[in-house]
C-alpha cells in the first residue's frame, strides 16, 4: 500500500525565525530605538543595517528549506511592516507575506505562524504600551488583520514568542523600547500580554476552530552557585519559579501570581482558563544563581562553565541534558510540546553540531517515553540579527556572508540536520509499512 505523504508529517522537522531579525529594509520601534543609542550599552552598539535581507530574498531561502528536508516553519510577519500607522495597513506587505504562505504550502512545508516576536511599529509605545490595558486592543486589530487573511491556510499559531523575556527587556532592565526600569511595569505587560494571548485564542478560533493556538516560552535551567549556601538555594528556587513556571501556573489556577520579598508582589486573577493547545519551548542555556548582600537586588545570576560542554559564542554555557528538566516542568500542563527554538551561537560550528546531535537523541528518547513531543524547530535557518548583539552571533544552520550579496552557506550542522531527517522519514516509512502488512 502506498504511503500518504501525510503520515510523514505527524512529527515537524523545521526550523525558525522571526521577521524582523533576518527580513531587513523595515522601520519599527526596533529601529528607532537604535537610531536614538538605545542599544549603545556595555560596550556595544549593535546595528540593524539589513539585517538578513531576506524581504528580497525570501525566495531563495525557501529553496533553502527545501535543501535542509524540514516539512514545518516558523516564522513572524513583522507587525511594524504591516501597521505603520494607527489604523492603516499595507496591502504591499501582507500581499508579500500571503505570496510567502502560497509558497510554503506549495513545497509542502507547514508553516507556523509568530504573531508578535518581540518588535512593534513606531507609535505603539506612544499610544499603547504594554503596561496599560489598552495594549490588549491595539494586538487585537492586529493579530484580527492576519488572523482573518491567513487562518484559512495556516492551522498553526504562536501569539506571543516569549512574552516574559520581553517585558523583562523592555520593564526590567531597559535594553528594549520603551526601556524603563520598574519591575511592577514588568508584570503589568506580562499581565496584558496574557489576557491579549486569551482573547487572540478566541479570535482564531472563530476563523479556524481546527486551529492549534500557543505560546513559545523561553525557559532557562537555575542551579545554586554553591549548593552547600542555603540563600543560593532559596533564591535559586525563587528565580526559578518566576521564570520557569509562573505563566504555566496561572494558565491551570486563573492567577498570576509572585512574590520575591520587599522586591515585587504582583497576585491577580486573570481568566486564561487553560485555553491553550500547546506549549512551545524555547531552550538555550543554564545559569548560576548567588546570593549577594544587597538590598536593591540581592542575588547575581552568572553563566559559568561546569557542564563539560563548553560556552557558546555568547558565552552561554552549554548544557544539553537541561532539556530533560524542562520537559518535565512541561508535561504536567497535559498539553502537546513543541521545541520552538533550540540553537547555539558558534561561529565554528563545532559546538553546533555536538549540541544537535545530543539534542536529537533527547528528542528520540522523550518520545520514547512517551512525553508528547509534536516538533522540533531549530534556531536558526540562517545567521541574522541577534538582540543586543547584531550580526556579531552566528545562530544559523547556513552561514550568511554579509560581505558577499548574503550568500547562504549550508553549515556542516546543517547538513547533519538534513541527513537526520531524511533517515528520519526512511524509518517512519518502513515502520509504516510494517504495520500495514
Amino acid at each position: 500500500m502506498e504511503i500518504e505523504q501525510s503520515d510523514l508529517t505527524d512529527f515537524l522537522w523545521g526550523v525558525s525565525t522571526s521577521a524582523f531579525q533576518i527580513e531587513g529594509d523595515t522601520i519599527n520601534d526596533m529601529t528607532e530605538w537604535e537610531g536614538s543609542g538605545g542599544f549603545h550599552q556595555n560596550g556595544k552598539n549593535p546595528l540593524y543595517k539589513n539585517a538578513a535581507r531576506h524581504w528580497k530574498m525570501w525566495e531563495d531561502d525557501y529553496r533553502l528549506l527545501k535543501e535542509l528536508s524540514v516539512n514545518a516553519y516558523r516564522f513572524s510577519m513583522e507587525w511594524g511592516r504591516i501597521q505603520p500607522e494607527p489604523g492603516k495597513y499595507s496591502r504591499k506587505a501582507l500581499d508579500q507575506y500571503s505570496r510567502m504562505v502560497d509558497r510554503l504550502l506549495e513545497l509542502q512545508i507547514t508553516p507556523m505562524l509568530t504573531l508578535h516576536h518581540f518588535t512593534h511599529p513606531v507609535w505603539f509605545h506612544k499610544k499603547t504600551p504594554w503596561h496599560t490595558p489598552e495594549s490588549i486592543g491595539s494586538f487585537l486589530q492586529f493579530a484580527e488583520k492576519l488572523v482573518k487573511r491567513f487562518a484559512d491556510r495556516i492551522s498553526l499559531f504562536i501569539t506571543f514568542n516569549e512574552p516574559l523575556v520581553w517585558a523583562l527587556a523592555a520593564y526590567g532592565d531597559a535594553k528594549f523600547p520603551p526601556g524603563e526600569k520598574n519591575l511592577a511595569r514588568v508584570m503589568d505587560a506580562l499581565f496584558n500580554m496574557l489576557q491579549a494571548h486569551r482573547q487572540t485564542y478566541d479570535l482564531i478560533k472563530g476563523y479556524n476552530p481546527e486551529a492549534q493556538i500557543g505560546i513559545a516560552k523561553n525557559f532557562i535551567i537555575f542551579s545554586p552557585q554553591r549548593r552547600w549556601h542555603p540563600f543560593d538555594s532559596g533564591l535559586n528556587n525563587l528565580i526559578h519559579f518566576f521564570y520557569n513556571i509562573m505563566v504555566l501556573e496561572a494558565f491551570k489556577i486563573n492567577r498570576l501570581r509572585f512574590k520575591f520579598p520587599a522586591l515585587l508582589y504582583f497576585d491577580k486573577p486573570i481568566a486564561l482558563d487553560d485555553c491553550i493547545d500547546f506549549w512551545g519551548i524555547n531552550y538555550y542555556y543554564r545559569m548560576h544563581v548567588k546570593f549577594r548582600l544587597n538590598l536593591k537586588l540581592p542575588f547575581q545570576i552568572d553563566s559559568i562553565h561546569r557542564s563539560g560542554e563548553g560556552m557558546s559564542d555568547l558565552n552561554w554555557e552549554i548544557y544539553s541534558k537541561g532539556l530533560w528538566q524542562v520537559l518535565k516542568w512541561v508535561r504536567p500542563t497535559g498539553k502537546p510540546i513543541y521545541i520552538t527554538e533550540h540553537g547555539i551561537a558558534d561561529a565554528e560550528d563545532y559546538k553546533r553540531l555536538h549540541y544537535l546531535k545530543s539534542v536529537l537523541q533527547i528528542l528520540q528518547e522523550a518520545k520514547e517515553k512517551g512525553y508528547p513531543i509534536k516538533g522540533y524547530f531549530h534556531w536558526s535557518l540562517m545567521d541574522n540579527y541577534e538582540w543586543l548583539e547584531g550580526s556579531a552571533a552566528k545562530f544559523g544552520l547556513y552561514e550568511v556572508d554579509y560581505n558577499n550579496g548574503y550568500k547562504r552557506i549550508l553549515r556542516q550542522s546543517g547538513k547533519h540536520y538534513s541527513e537526520f531527517i531524511e533517515a528520519y522519514k526512511k524509518e517512519s516509512v518502513h515502520s509504516k509499512k510494517c504495520q500495514i502488512s
